[in-house]
C-alpha cells in the first residue's frame, strides 16, 4: 500500500525548508525533492519559532507514516489455520521483527560424538488377535517433524552431544546466530507477555521438565526461542509452566538470544516428544516442504521410548463410530477397506489414508482424528466369522504401551523451583494450617511426577509438539487443542 501522496511530499518540502533555515541536516531523498524550496528559504526570515516547531512535527509524522507502510502484502502468508499444538508450516511466514542489532554468529562447540552400541527391537510387539477388533501399532509420540525431545536427551546422555550437535542434527543446514535482542524484547504466549528469560524458561519447563540432560535442555531452549521468533514473538500454541527449577533457568540463560537461521531468516524449529526411530520429512506430515525439516535418524527412539510400539485396540463398531463422526461419511460393511494407508518408502510414516474408497486424507490428519500417538503406524484387523454382522454400540479403547525398561532420569542438586513465573503465595495464617503431602526422593529432594502432556511441545494444556517427559528420559506428547 503506497501512501506517499502529494500532501506528504509537501510536508517533506516544508521540513526541508525549516531544516535548511536552522542549519540542520536531512536525508538525501529529502534534499533531492526540496532543493528549490531550500534555496528560497534562505531569505524567509519571517518564519517564527512556533511555525518551525509545527512544521517539524508534521514532517516527522509524515516520515513515520511512510515508514509504517513499507510492508508488502506478499510478505505474509494467507493461511491462518493451526495444526496440532503448534502452528504448522502452512500457518504463516516468520514476520521477523526489526532488529536493533545485527545478529552475530555463535561460536561453534560441536563434538560429532560417536553413536553406537544401541539396542534395537528385533521384532514387532505381540498383538492379540480377537475377531472384530482392530489393532493399530504406533511408533513414537507426536508429528515426528524436527527435533525429537526423547532423542535429544539420549544423544546428550549416551553420545555426549552438545546442544549444538543436537540442533544441527535435527535441523540440518541451519546455522546458529545470537540475535542480540533478547535482553530488550518480550515474548507473548497464549496472550501473556514477559521477558525472554522468564517466558522461555517456563515453556522449556513445560516441554521437557527439569531432569533431562543439561545439553538437551539447552537445545530445547534454542528451539523454543527460535520458534517464537519465527512467529514474530507471539506463539499462542505454546504453554508455560511456572516456577521452573534453577537448572532450567541456568540452561536457558547460557543460550539466551541464540536462534537457528536458514537462508538469513529464522527457521521453523518444530519438535515432538519422540519419533519412530527416524524423524519425518515435513511434506510427509504437513503440506509444506521445508528443506531443513527433513528426515534424519533418531537412533535412541526405537529403544528408549516407551511409546515405540504402542498397540491401540479398537472394536470395529467403535472405530466405525469414530471415523463416521470425524469425516461425516457412512462406512461400508467391509472393515478391511476402512483404513488403507500409503507409506513413505524413506521413513515409514503414513502419508495418506484411503478411507473406505470414499476419501483420502493426510496420515497426520487421520492420526489426530483417531487420537493416535503417531502417524507412523500399522493397522491389523481380525475379521468376524462369515455371516456375523457388525453390531451397533460403543466400547472402550485399550492402549498397551511397549515393554519398555525404564531408564532413570538425571537428578540435579539445584532442582528447587525458582520464583520465575507465577505469583508468590501470601503468608499463611498461623491459625489456619493445611496439611500438604510432599513427595521427596531418597536424598530429601523434591521430586516431580512425570508429566503426561502431549505431543509437539508440551501437551499439558494445548499443543502438540512434545512435552514434559517421564522421569527425564522421554518427553511425552504435549496436549493441544487439536490433538489431545
Amino acid at each position: 500500500m503506497k501512501t506517499e501522496t502529494p500532501f506528504k511530499r509537501a510536508v517533506a518540502a516544508l521540513a526541508g525548508t525549516v531544516l535548511a533555515f536552522t542549519g540542520s541536516t536531512f536525508t538525501a531523498d529529502a534534499a533531492d525533492t526540496t532543493s528549490t524550496e531550500a534555496e528560497k528559504s534562505t531569505s524567509a526570515t519571517e518564519t517564527t519559532s512556533a511555525e518551525t516547531t509545527t512544521e517539524a512535527e508534521k514532517a516527522e509524522e509524515g516520515e513515520q507514516e511512510i515508514e509504517w507502510y513499507k510492508a508488502k502484502l506478499d510478505d505474509y502468508d494467507d493461511s491462518l489455520s493451526l495444526i496440532s499444538y503448534e502452528a504448522s508450516p502452512e500457518s504463516g511466514s516468520t514476520g521477523a521483527k526489526k532488529k536493533s542489532r545485527k545478529p552475530t554468529p555463535v561460536e561453534l562447540n560441536v563434538t560429532g560424538g560417536y553413536v553406537g552400541d544401541i539396542p534395537w527391537f528385533e521384532s514387532e510387539p505381540v498383538i492379540e488377535s480377537t475377531p472384530g477388533k482392530f489393532a493399530i501399532v504406533t511408533y513414537g509420540w507426536g508429528h515426528g517433524v524436527g527435533m525429537s525431545q526423547n532423542g535429544a536427551n539420549f544423544y546428550a546422555t549416551y553420545a555426549g552431544w552438545t546442544y549444538q550437535d543436537i540442533l544441527f542434527h535435527y535441523y540440518p543446514d541451519t546455522y546458529l546466530m545470537d540475535t542480540g535482542t533478547a535482553d530488550e524484547e518480550e515474548i507473548t504466549v497464549n496472550g501473556v507477555s514477559g521477558d525472554v528469560l522468564s517466558m522461555v524458561s517456563q515453556i522449556v519447563f513445560n516441554e521437557v521438565g527439569g531432569s533431562m540432560s543439561y545439553e538437551a535442555i539447552k537445545a530445547q531452549a534454542v528451539a523454543v526461542y527460535t520458534y517464537c521468533k519465527y512467529h514474530n514473538g507471539d506463539s499462542s500454541d505454546l504453554r508455560c509452566k511456572p516456577h521452573p527449577p534453577q537448572v532450567v533457568v541456568d540452561a536457558v540463560s547460557e543460550v539466551l538470544g541464540q536462534a537457528l537461521y536458514y537462508n538469513n531468516d529464522y527457521a521453523l524449529t518444530m519438535f515432538s516428544a519422540s519419533s519412530g526411530g527416524v524423524t519425518a520429512n515435513c511434506n510427509e506430515v504437513f503440506w509444506a516442504d521445508l528443506p531443513y525439516l527433513r528426515s534424519v535418524s533418531s537412533d535412541y527412539d526405537a529403544c528408549y521410548d516407551p511409546h515405540y510400539g504402542t498397540v491401540t485396540y479398537v472394536d470395529d463398531f467403535q472405530l466405525r463410530n469414530m471415523i463416521e463422526k470425524a469425516y461425516s461419511i457412512k462406512l461400508s460393511d467391509e472393515p478391511a477397506r476402512w483404513i488403507q494407508p500409503s507409506y513413505s518408502d524413506a521413513t515409514g510414516y503414513v502419508t495418506y489414508v484411503n478411507i473406505d474408497d470414499q476419501l483420502t486424507v493426510k496420515g497426520y490428519e487421520f492420526k489426530l482424528a483417531l487420537g493416535l500417538k503417531s502417524s507412523k503406524f500399522n493397522v491389523y484387523y481380525t475379521p468376524r466369522p462369515d455371516g456375523e454382522e457388525i453390531p451397533n454400540g460403543t466400547s472402550e479403547i485399550k492402549v498397551v504401551d511397549a515393554d519398555y525398561q525404564f531408564t532413570p532420569g538425571i537428578v540435579y542438586p539445584n532442582s528447587q523451583p525458582t520464583d520465575i513465573g507465577g505469583y508468590k503465595p501470601a503468608p499463611e495464617d498461623p491459625e489456619e494450617t493445611t496439611e500438604v503431602e510432599e513427595t521427596t526422593g531418597e536424598n530429601g529432594e523434591e521430586t516431580t511426577e512425570p508429566a503426561s502432556q502431549g505431543e509437539e511441545t508440551t501437551e499439558t494444556t494445548t499443543q502438540e509438539a512434545s512435552s514434559a517427559h517421564s522421569g527425564g528420559t522421554t518427553a511425552t506428547e504435549p496436549t493441544t487443542a487439536s490433538d489431545t
